[in-house]
């Protein structure tokens, strides 16, 4: 080799070392960056016998990222229902909890039976007829913190809507810019970390399948395959909380119908469920365990009339048919039997529709009203639960229902959230910085500078001796 060929390597070896010492310290300095990817230098040997920089390279998978997103998108959806329900839940109770429709319905029952046993004794009746409020205020109450769970979820949604709606419209900017082609390498890739994270919290709200262009942008769509953002155009998504559809422009994408090229999982998921699906037939359950409740009492007593309420009323009144949602947060005792609303306490012993007090001792209409509560009845089998049970039994089937729903929930959020965990410190690996690997690319590119640095040297202390020998 010339003293020129080996003055060119030298050079070329000291402006290679120089980017790849560049690169490492951004490496080093980005190791706690979860949305940063390592950078690799990438070299070639030149013509002229020395090594250039080909290209510095992002540590990128998109297998790994697909697979982390989706089981991020499965975790949201699973935690938005489970966080949807708890306050419910914790009004609904468990097997373990004091305070539940059964519990109210049992001393119901008990205080009635007490109450039979010594029908002229004004106080068991008393007894009675707040066992009987405790539990028309229990499905109150639940019929309540239900709609407070369905509001809170149409305010998640919305919220949801809006950052979908953002972070679509923050990476069609960025396609922009990858487009325009005024980005250094540099700068596109730290364009690329960004995206990359904006990619990873979209994943939390709803599962999408991504390409890349022939530009390098991205284009997304719903797992089912409609277009949200194609180029530098996004398509702006929507919910009507009037029908429960969610669109992107003119296309239905709901999670869940059959037919809809849409999403299927994250938290904008999990939320149209609870508000849809979930939350509706849980509300009709309640609704069941109401209009029974309002209707065995009403078919035991005898001393009602045509259009007449019994013990338990819709808002006062005799059960409708057909009966109007939400009865269960509308029930309530009869003022007939509340003397605070000038009723009178006896009538729980001769019947809500008695004008006059009859015999202290006839227990014959309380008997019927613990008969009523104890017998098997009908129930609407399309909201979920059994078509025929007592009432006891149908509502232990309802708590156990509605808290497998949260608790499968929770179950599947924890598992899927191991998931994610699990394929994030293998993508972690893959495009994460290993600060010993890097501090060991420092110590050889040390090296690697201090060798062309004493080429070079010598190279030219070899040219002054020629230049002084003429």
């Amino acid at each position: 080799m010339s003293l020129t060929g080996a003055l060119n390597a030298a050079r070329s070896g000291m402006s290679t070392t120089s980017r790849w010492a560049q690169t490492t310290s951004s490496n080093i300095s980005n190791a706690n960056n979860a949305a940063y990817s390592r950078r690799t230098t990438v070299m070639e040997s030149s013509a002229s016998g020395g090594v250039t920089v080909s290209e510095i390279t992002r540590a990128v998978s998109s297998s790994l990222d697909g697979q982390y997103r989706d089981e991020v998108s499965r975790t949201a959806t699973q935690d938005a229902i489970a966080n949807g329900l708890s306050l419910y839940a914790s009004e609904l109770g468990d097997t373990e909890s004091d305070s539940t429709l059964l519990t109210r319905l049992t001393d119901l029952q008990s205080s009635l039976s007490l109450a039979a046993a010594t029908p002229s004794d004004s106080g068991l009746q008393r007894a009675a007829v707040t066992d009987a409020q405790e539990l028309a205020d229990q499905l109150n109450s639940a019929s309540e913190k239900l709609g407070e769970a369905s509001d809170t979820a149409l305010d998640a949604i919305n919220t949801d809507v809006a950052g979908i709606n953002s972070a679509l419209a923050d990476l069609a900017e960025m396609n922009a810019q990858i487009a325009s082609g005024k980005l250094s390498d540099s700068q596109e890739m730290a364009l690329g970390d960004e995206m990359t994270a904006k990619l990873d919290s979209l994943a939390e709200q709803m599962d999408f399948t991504l390409r890349t262009d022939s530009k390098g942008r991205v284009e997304i769509f719903t797992t089912g395959g409609t277009a949200l953002l194609q180029g530098e155009v996004a398509t702006e998504i929507s919910f009507d909380a009037s029908t429960g559809v969610l669109s992107a422009g003119d296309v239905e994408i709901t999670p869940g119908v059959s037919g809809a090229r849409g999403i299927s999982e994250g938290s904008l998921a999990g939320q149209i469920s609870l508000y849809n699906d979930i939350i509706p037939e849980m509300s009709a359950q309640l609704d069941e365990v109401a209009r029974a409740l309002v209707s065995v009492m009403e078919e035991a007593d005898a001393s009602l009339g045509a259009g007449d309420a019994g013990l338990f009323t819709d808002a006062g009144d005799a059960l409708g048919d057909p009966v109007e949602a939400g009865l269960a947060g509308r029930i309530a005792v009869n003022s007939a039997v509340l003397p605070e609303e000038g009723g009178a306490l006896w009538r729980l012993r001769d019947g809500m529709g008695a004008t006059t007090e009859g015999e202290a001792n006839d227990a014959t209409q309380l008997n019927a009203f613990i008969s009523a509560l104890d017998s098997t009845t009908s129930f609407d089998s399309s909201v979920g639960l059994d078509d025929s049970a007592t009432l006891a039994g149908y509502m232990s089937s309802l708590i156990a229902s509605q808290n497998s729903t949260r608790a499968n929930a929770e179950t599947q959020a924890e598992s899927y959230a191991a998931g994610a965990m699990t394929v994030q410190e293998t993508r972690l690996g893959f495009m994460g910085v290993n600060v010993d690997d890097e501090l060991q690319q420092l110590v050889t590119i040390e090296q690697a500078y201090a060798a062309n640095a004493q080429v070079m040297s010598t190279v030219l202390s070899m040219l002054d001796t020629l230049i002084e020998s003429f």
